[in-house]
């Protein structure tokens, strides 16, 4: 393990960066052209002019973009991208959102991670990065709905299935060989669904949005940097940095 493997994951709104945003729905597009099931991610781009998107990057040192995962917010009027797929298979799926949409609720959605760094354990890593930066955008609650091959990664992050809904939460979606689950956190702020070895680490980032750690999440250790503070240009960071600077030199 060396620090050319480094990997950055960068939280901004994608409207910040317009770039960033392209490369992400570009590279997102592509995976998902591999798996056959380019359908699932939406035409329209609405995400590139929504104030309140959130757009996560995971960024090697050597290969580049390697993932990314956005956080969408529930607005009146407007659904939330679990809504928009799978209303027509059950209706009621509008319902079993709308009392945490009443409180601030979003959607994490996009998930996605580059063939050329798959088995590092990027999507666990993403995925908890955007789940700790729910507070910071005012969302109490949080709904995903993900893969059979993903699922894993959202229970170790505090998701739960919703199972008043399809076929005890999952549908065969967005094709007949791919079982997908509706999924909650209900509480993102005491996020007591999510194994206490995750919650400790949840609310680490939370606290220091920004951070470098070793993360073996496949087993294989290599060194990440967190940069979570949505809005960075209007925070002021220079203690993180002292608290980034003083951990480094103790661990030299």
């Amino acid at each position: 393990m060396n620090r050319s493997d480094m990997v950055t994951i960068h939280a901004f709104r994608a409207i910040d960066n317009v770039d960033l945003c392209t490369a992400y729905i570009r590279e997102h597009r592509r995976v998902l052209e591999d798996f056959g099931v380019l359908q699932a991610v939406p035409s329209d781009h609405a995400c590139m002019k929504d104030p309140d998107c959130i757009i996560l990057l995971a960024t090697h040192s050597e290969l580049g973009l390697v993932g990314g995962i956005r956080i969408e917010k529930a607005k009146p009027g407007s659904k939330l991208p679990m809504e928009k797929s799978i209303a027509a298979l059950d209706p009621t799926i509008v319902d079993a959102i709308a009392p945490y949409a009443a409180n601030g609720c979003g959607e994490i959605c996009g998930l996605w991670n580059a063939n050329r760094f798959a088995g590092h354990g990027v999507p666990l890593l993403l995925s908890m990065a955007a789940v700790s930066v729910a507070h910071q955008v005012g969302l109490k609650s949080l709904t995903c709905f993900v893969a059979h091959y993903t699922l894993r990664h959202a229970l170790k992050v505090g998701f739960q299935i919703l199972e008043n809904v399809g076929d005890g939460g999952a549908f065969n979606y967005p094709v007949p060989r791919i079982k997908s689950f509706a999924m909650v956190i209900p509480d993102t702020i005491l996020l007591e669904s999510a194994p206490n070895a995750f919650r400790e680490r949840l609310i680490s980032l939370r606290c220091r949005p920004i951070q470098e750690r070793i993360e073996t999440p496949t087993g294989q250790p290599y060194p990440v940097r967190y940069v979570l503070h949505v809005d960075a240009d209007r925070t002021d960071l220079s203690a993180y940095g002292a608290i980034a600077s003083e951990h480094w030199r103790q661990c030299a």
